[in-house]
């Protein structure tokens, strides 16, 4: 089972041709099906939509859902959740215990959680690749359990452009590098999000990234802003 999931806005959707390359290698959809999908999408008409496309074995099924426009900054749950997914790297398989546990954390006043792994190290957010931004470099997970994401690596070619180094963690990232640095958390739902609070014992905490400078590096706004003028029609 492969399942894909993007925000489409008037009928663009940004990485779009990442996003069907991927549906086709991994979920195994051919180049024809890919076509009468991206017809599907665009009778659709204007407006916002978050559509789910699911591959089980020869079935491909679309879900339009209808949508709101996402906020860019978020409150994340600082208690990290074990990464309980049995197939970490692949897209959809673990959907339903994802979707679970951040129904949840949102029950509680978190817009996302942290998944750690049994160190205690953070593999990834629920339904997000996360990005800690310090002067100038950003630092990512490549823990073995984190999943790719076609919308951090969209991110991270922007921040190339600037000169924003990039640092991969094969051990997963640490809390006090999230809870100290500028902290994003990226997916193709949602987009770029600024975390602007830490959900702790029932408070909202800032997080502690005492002014350091910038270094010429975008902002999550510009990124976003960039990836939607690079959007593509379906």
């Amino acid at each position: 089972m492969y399942a894909s999931t993007f925000l489409m806005r008037d009928g663009r959707v940004a990485n779009l041709t990442e996003h069907l390359d991927r549906l086709r290698d991994a979920g195994n959809v051919s180049p024809v099906r890919i076509g009468q999908l991206r017809g599907e999408l665009r009778d659709l008409g204007p407006g916002l939509y978050l559509p789910l496309i699911q591959a089980v074995g020869a079935t491909v099924s679309l879900d339009p859902r209808p949508t709101i426009r996402p906020e860019d900054e978020i409150i994340v749950d600082a208690e990290g959740i074990p990464d309980e997914r049995l197939r970490p790297t692949d897209k959809g398989p673990d959907l339903g215990w994802q979707v679970q546990r951040l129904a949840r954390l949102r029950q509680s006043g978190a817009d996302e959680g942290l998944l750690i792994d049994e160190r205690g190290a953070v593999v990834s957010g629920v339904l997000s690749a996360l990005l800690c931004l310090d002067e100038g470099t950003a630092h990512i997970s490549a823990h073995p359990r984190t999943s790719y994401s076609v919308t951090l690596d969209a991110a991270l070619a922007l921040l190339a452009e600037s000169g924003v180094d990039v640092v991969e963690h094969p051990e997963g990232l640490g809390m006090p590098m999230l809870r100290t640095t500028e902290t994003w958390a990226l997916n193709s739902s949602e987009g770029v999000r600024l975390v602007t609070g830490w959900l702790e014992y029932g408070s909202v905490l800032p997080p502690r990234t005492g002014g350091r400078p910038r270094a010429g590096a975008p902002t999550h706004r510009e990124i976003n802003g960039r990836m939607w003028e690079l959007a593509e029609e379906v």
